[in-house]
């Protein structure tokens, strides 16, 4: 089902896979458990919620969800969008453990990911989170993929429809039994990027070649004091070239 924020649903819209159509009491508790959750992430006007059936993957893709929790059966993926580059401006704050660095949009998506947590835990499943990263990430980026919400591009990020690489995700484990996928939208894995290679030409430090990343180049450049643009205390603004650089995510672009 596709919808906009400001159109009505349609429940003639809603569509079911025939696997989870079953008339069983467990199956009922898992339709209504997913729904639950998927109203709640609609009224929060969440760009990207998406949910994968643990059983619906191979066991070595499996595997790197069961290494937090092995009784798993879920994951439920979140994300917010990047309208401006003020949010990704780097912070030093003090937490309970100390200081760490964090960005606006990492909090936001952090702040979600805990909402969502306390809502399973309040039903009595166990859940792990997995904070997002501002980085590029191969191996992330191809976890990401699976919701096939969107595809990983040459910048080695998630890129989805209407918001590009711009946005900031991250995700749940849980032993909740959940339904697999997102049903307000269509899935949208077909790579865009196609000749294009404006996000390897605008990396300066040259971490992004075809197909792969250096991630000590890409930290080394960020962590250099003269790469960097204080704009107030402890705070400062970073490169995110490979993010701005990308055409692709209408709905995203940032005023030059």
């Amino acid at each position: 089902m596709k919808a906009q924020w400001h159109t009505n649903r349609r429940k003639e819209d809603l569509k079911i896979p025939a696997k989870y159509q079953e008339k069983s009491p467990a199956m009922q508790n898992r339709r209504e458990l997913t729904f639950l959750l998927q109203e709640a992430a609609f009224a929060e006007k969440m760009t990207l919620y998406h949910v994968i059936d643990l059983d619906q993957l191979d066991q070595q893709k499996k595997y790197v969800f069961l290494k937090d929790l092995p009784d798993a059966r879920s994951v439920i993926f979140l994300g917010t969008p990047i309208f401006e580059p003020l949010l990704l401006m780097e912070q030093t704050i003090y937490g309970s453990h100390g200081e760490k660095k964090t960005t606006m949009a990492e909090s936001q998506v952090e702040c979600d990911l805990r909402s969502f947590r306390d809502k399973l835990e309040t039903m009595g499943y166990d859940v792990t989170i997995k904070l997002p990263t501002i980085l590029p990430d191969p191996a992330f980026a191809e976890i990401l993929a699976l919701t096939k919400a969107g595809f990983k591009g040459k910048n080695q990020r998630l890129i989805i429809e209407h918001f590009g690489c711009r946005i900031c995700i991250g995700y749940l484990v849980s032993d909740a039994p959940l339904m697999g996928g997102d049903y307000r939208y269509p899935d949208f894995e077909q790579n865009s990027c196609g000749d294009c290679q404006i996000c390897l030409e605008a990396c300066p430090a040259g971490a992004l070649t075809e197909g792969s990343y250096d991630a000590k180049r890409c930290r080394d450049y960020r962590d250099d004091p003269d790469n960097q643009q204080p704009i107030a205390a402890r705070s400062i603004v970073n490169c995110n070239r490979c993010m701005a650089s990308c055409p692709l995510g209408a709905k995203t672009i940032w005023a030059e």
